[in-house]
């Protein structure tokens, strides 16, 4: 129990369990690649000759076709239960897309690239999270939070490096190039994660038959609390979706912002991130989990229209930063109290069931936004963004903070 009064021991945790870092480690390479691809976007809709509404389709049709990957990834997971070998292959597909993308010679080969997008990391996170719940059952909420401050670092890293990239070669060889040290720092992670012996030992846990994988499931889907918190997570999503989406097309095209400009600011929300997701996580663990959402998802709305408002106004800076704070720590609350109302039987399923509804709610905010933008302005695209997360706001007392005792398997 000391070790739960000590909110940031980052020495005791590489030295009692690197498992943690390097799982962290490899997430971040995960989401280096998507991060990457809002960065590139407002060049490519150019490059493509693209409007709004058909940027807003081809991001939501990212977002969309990753609602069908998402539960054969977790029923992978928890029937297999081969962590370490599934990590590693998730991390070798995750750029693999990219890459084709960097080739696309129009829009409607575009569309058939970013349908494979999802398969890498939607193998990822069922994997990763199970295994980080088995793991720390009374600190979940911590761990998974350092696991999303490594999905923090790539997204904060990638878009400066990949703006200030785009000030010397086209968004297609910065895709093409941009493959292959995922790939490398993919493999060396992998090699790491199979070393770590205490990985294959705990994250496999029990085979489950097909039969019994289904009546588990069965529990899982009767479970209100989880679908409920599926929906909010997936309101979250929209919000972010939405965001990442426009946010560098209008500082890009509405503001006339460099690249190098435009990455930094995307940057900004992101870094933001890495210290808004381990400090909700360790609230949420010690003072529970609705309070913090319930703040979180209403200072977002209202940052989110003060965003609006603000436009070029000298804290327009300052706001997308606490935007980027709230907006990610949301995140592992979410996703730790999923796992504490979750079957232990299908933790990956249930996961993979989390991320479907995100990527089915995500893949309405951009084709939205997009047709408000043509219609209305991208300006008027951030109210809806707003209303999004606003709403989350009245599920969340929905939710009990403990699984009431017929819920649980």
């Amino acid at each position: 129990m000391h070790k739960q009064n000590s909110l940031f021991s980052w020495a005791g945790i590489r030295n009692t369990d690197p498992t943690l870092v390097a799982v962290s480690l490899g997430h971040g390479i995960s989401h280096w690649y998507p991060s990457t691809l809002f960065i590139v976007l407002p060049y490519l809709a150019k490059d493509l000759g693209l409007t709004y509404s058909q940027v807003g389709i081809l991001m939501g049709w990212n977002y969309f076709t990753s609602f069908f990957i998402n539960i054969p990834g977790g029923m992978v997971v928890d029937m297999v239960g081969k962590t370490g070998l599934l990590l590693g292959v998730a991390l070798a597909l995750t750029g693999l897309p990219y890459l084709f993308l960097g080739f696309s010679p129009s829009y409607v080969v575009a569309m058939i690239v970013v349908t494979f997008v999802g398969i890498g990391t939607n193998i990822w996170h069922p994997a990763a999270l199970s295994f980080l719940a088995k793991r720390f059952p009374e600190r979940k909420g911590f761990a998974i939070a350092v696991h999303a401050m490594g999905a923090n670092l790539g997204d904060t890293l990638a878009p400066i490096a990949v703006g200030v990239a785009l000030t010397y070669m086209t968004w297609r060889k910065v895709l093409i190039l941009n493959f292959f040290p995922g790939v490398v720092l993919g493999f060396i992670l992998w090699r790491l994660l199979a070393k770590a012996g205490t990985i294959r030992a705990e994250a496999k846990g029990k085979e489950l038959s097909l039969q019994e994988y289904w009546l588990a499931v069965k529990t899982m889907t009767k479970n209100r609390s989880i679908r409920l918190l599926c929906i909010l997570s997936g309101l979250r999503s929209m919000t972010q979706a939405g965001l990442f989406t426009f946010l560098p097309l209008y500082l890009a095209n509405e503001l006339k912002y460099s690249p190098a400009l435009v990455g930094t600011y995307i940057t900004v929300v992101q870094a933001a991130g890495i210290f808004g997701s381990p400090i909700s996580g360790i609230i949420s663990d010690k003072r529970g989990r609705r309070p913090v959402l319930t703040a979180g998802l209403l200072i977002t709305s209202l940052l989110l229209i003060a965003l609006v408002a603000l436009k070029l106004d000298f804290l327009f800076i300052g706001v997308l930063a606490f935007l980027g704070f709230f907006l990610f720590a949301l995140r592992p609350v979410m996703f730790a109290w999923t796992m504490d109302l979750a079957p232990k039987n299908v933790a990956g399923t249930t996961v993979s069931a989390l991320f479907g509804i995100q990527s089915l709610f995500s893949g309405f905010s951009p084709a939205i936004c997009g047709f408000i933008a043509d219609r209305f302005g991208i300006l008027s695209s951030f109210y809806f963004l707003a209303f999004t997360v606003f709403v989350a706001n009245f599920l969340v007392y929905q939710i009990p903070e403990k699984p009431p005792q017929d819920e649980t398997a």
